[in-house]
């Protein structure tokens, strides 16, 4: 882990040294002086300086740009007569005065350097200690025994309107119309892999709503004659309890994640997808605006408003742990057969990893298929029919203008205060200092945006095992490196493809569409060349091309021991590509060499 630590290190120093608006020198004096305190903070607070310490500093970087005036975290001592950080002062005078204001005119390239250097090891994936773990438990618990419907008046105002929009966009929609399947994740009772086709429970309150006979068989009557005996071995049970585990996150602490039960999730997929699929595609009132598979449109708007600051981005704190099941009644009350069947998937009670159970006032936690479709309307609807409430605007004049992905949400700057307050009268809580509402930096579904450039840094994630079979950290740092170079930190590129090849062995060249991990370049006839150097090669002449004996990533696969009617359910469900007879085993990335070509 020491060694680990050092090499983060490294990659930091690498980062800083770059220096990417020229050296004078006075910079390189105050680069010298950073370097040393980068080395001795290290030294002295270990690792969490890197993931901590230093992204405090990148939000109080983030926070003056919006606000035009820097307040530094304490741990961080000021350049003598001034308000900047002695830490990386150069860089830090070139966006601020003296006095902390924002200069009227900044170099992007300043910011861009800044954040890529305070931010760089804010995602990596470090182990938390158990008072972190109870503090994120403790949290969750708050959070949700504070949930309560507001009987503030403009609340119950805007929920009424609300509930009229509800019915203009789900009246024609069939929930019964759905496509079960698996999610990808764990599930609450235990079953892996292929046991997860067998079901052995029957939830009463999904039974109401999706009979077991039409959505756990695909054979009907004739599956359920064959298969009389399963049936009547069924648990009958009148609800189920989730179970939540805690998963890595960022530097501040883990997320916690829910585990449904097997039968739940199998109902809660198809109707969460029949819902995101409606919203983003069917619906008139929403499509374009309420999104789930492409962040882009998000991601364009905020680039765009960070040179014309039209609009403005809003961050939620918890947002899908402040979602009350009163809240999502109260909304969906002119739809009552959609509530119902909203209500039938939900799991009541969740187990913690204590062992103790809490029974849910939040709709469904982070984790359950119906939680991102279900928030994502809300949000969407709730500041609809504020800004329509405050401004008497007809719905189509307010619907078209306000954009969410999950708890990404983009509205207009002058409608930002009156969505701020709607969404706080119904439980929700806004992150203020993430939410970027005045100057020019704005951020949304993972890019960061000043003045209409991007200043998105390129992260740290995944740790260094230093381990020759390990192929998520051989994918990883690869296109870690490839995305440094693209960026001009060069000594950080070189010095993550000397700790790669020193593991791995020589990194093949290849192009953007190369499917194998290689050193990324733009020409193909290049790559070839570089890569006879260094690799054995081939001519295929049944696809007249030549190949080069390369490490590529699979997963691991096993036979498919399933027949009957659960392999054709497995084989009806699963996506029409691939071998059915073959199981992909999840999180189980192996490194294998083979003859590849580079395109």
């Amino acid at each position: 882990m020491k060694s680990q630590d050092e090499f983060y290190l490294s990659l930091h120093a690498q980062l800083i040294s770059r220096d990417p608006l020229e050296t004078s020198s006075s910079r390189r004096l105050s680069l010298k002086r950073d370097l040393l305190t980068l080395r001795s903070r290290f030294h002295n607070e270990g690792l969490s300086f890197l993931t901590k310490t230093l992204p405090k500093l990148g939000k109080s970087l983030d926070q003056g740009l919006v606000s035009g005036r820097l307040n530094l975290p304490g741990n961080f001592r000021v350049s003598s007569g001034t308000s900047i950080p002695a830490f990386m002062q150069e860089y830090f005078s070139l966006v601020f005065d003296k006095d902390g204001f924002l200069l009227d005119v900044v170099p992007v390239e300043a910011i861009r350097h800044l954040r890529q250097v305070l931010y760089f090891s804010y995602k990596l994936e470090v182990p938390y200690s158990p008072s972190e773990n109870s503090r994120v438990i403790e949290e969750f618990k708050k959070v949700d025994s504070e949930l309560q419907v507001s009987d503030d008046p403009l609340a119950l105002e805007i929920i009424s309107l609300a509930k009229i929009i509800t019915w203009k966009v789900f009246h024609d929609f069939n929930h019964k119309d759905i496509h079960p399947r698996h999610g990808p994740g764990a599930v609450a009772t235990g079953e892996k892999l292929e046991d997860k086709w067998v079901f052995n429970r029957l939830y009463n309150s999904i039974h109401q709503v999706y009979p077991y006979y039409d959505y756990y068989v695909t054979g009907g009557a004739r599956e359920l004659s064959d298969r009389l005996d399963w049936y009547r071995s069924l648990r009958r049970l009148e609800s189920g309890a989730a179970k939540v585990v805690l998963v890595p996150k960022d530097s501040r602490g883990p997320r916690l994640i829910s585990c449904e039960p097997l039968e739940y999730q199998w109902i809660q997929q198809g109707l969460g997808r029949k819902i995101s699929e409606f919203l983003e595609k069917d619906s008139i009132h929403t499509r374009r605006h309420v999104n789930f598979k492409s962040q882009e449109i998000n991601r364009s708007i905020a680039l765009r408003s960070s040179a014309t600051k039209y609009y403005a981005t809003l961050d939620l704190k918890d947002a899908s742990d402040r979602v009350s099941l009163g809240l999502v009644r109260s909304i969906f009350e002119n739809t009552p057969t959609l509530l119902r069947a909203l209500e039938a998937c939900r799991t009541t009670d969740t187990r913690l990893p204590d062992g103790s159970v809490v029974h849910l006032n939040k709709y469904a936690p982070m984790g359950s298929a119906l939680c991102f479709p279900v928030e994502a309307y809300l949000f969407w609807v709730i500041m609809v029919s504020a800004v329509i409430h405050s401004t008497n605007l007809p719905l189509v004049n307010v619907e078209r203008r306000i954009f969410v992905y999950g708890d990404d949400i983009i509205v207009p700057t002058n409608w930002a205060p009156i969505c701020i307050q709607a969404l706080e009268l119904m439980g929700l809580k806004v992150n203020l200092p993430k939410s970027c509402i005045t100057g020019s930096f704005r951020e949304s579904c993972g890019l960061d945006a000043f003045k209409g450039i991007e200043v998105t840094p390129t992260r740290l994630s995944t740790p260094w095992s230093g381990q020759s079979t390990d192929g998520s950290a051989l994918a990883s740092y690869v296109s870690l490196a490839n995305a440094l170079h693209s960026k001009g930190y060069l000594g950080a590129s070189d010095l993550l493809w000397t700790r790669i090849e020193a593991v791995y062995g020589n990194v093949p060249y290849g192009t953007s569409i190369s499917s194998f991990p290689c050193r990324i370049i733009t020409s193909p006839l290049r790559a070839v060349h570089l890569n006879r150097e260094t690799h054995r090669w081939r001519v295929n002449r049944s696809f007249q091309r030549i190949e080069f004996s390369v490490l590529r990533l699979r997963a691991r696969r096993i036979q498919s021991k399933l027949d009957g009617w659960p392999r054709l359910m497995r084989n009806m469900v699963t996506p029409p590509y691939g071998d059915p007879s073959v199981v992909v085993l999840p999180r189980s990335t192996q490194i294998k060499r083979s003859w590849m070509s580079v395109l």
